[in-house]
């Protein structure tokens, strides 16, 4: 087995891992986010394996190209849901006689 194909072996093994234990993450915790974000690191590990191997630029854009997905996903499932029904019904006032 050559250097390259065991890269591109243990990425896969990468992927599959990060489906197995976002899945068990998600499922332990009751919480899809978590799962989600355990998942993103796996791919990202699978994608800095693939640079290992890839040769010109390709490599160094799709790992930087999963490192963004990650942190953009992250950032947004770290941000307060908002609901629509909460924005049409406009900000809460405080009871009367409280500032």
């Amino acid at each position: 087995m050559t250097y390259a194909a065991l890269i591109q072996t243990a990425s896969l093994l990468c992927v599959a891992a990060g489906l197995v234990a976002g899945a068990v993450t998600a499922a332990a915790a009751r919480d899809g986010q978590t799962g989600l974000k355990v998942a993103l690191d796996f791919w990202l590990a699978a994608g800095l394996l693939n640079l290992a191997v890839a040769p010109g630029w390709q490599g160094p854009a799709v790992a930087g190209s999963i490192l963004l997905i990650r942190r953009l996903v992250s950032m947004s499932l770290d941000r307060p849901v908002v609901r629509f029904a909460d924005v049409l019904r406009g900000p809460r006032r405080p009871p009367d006689g409280l500032p």
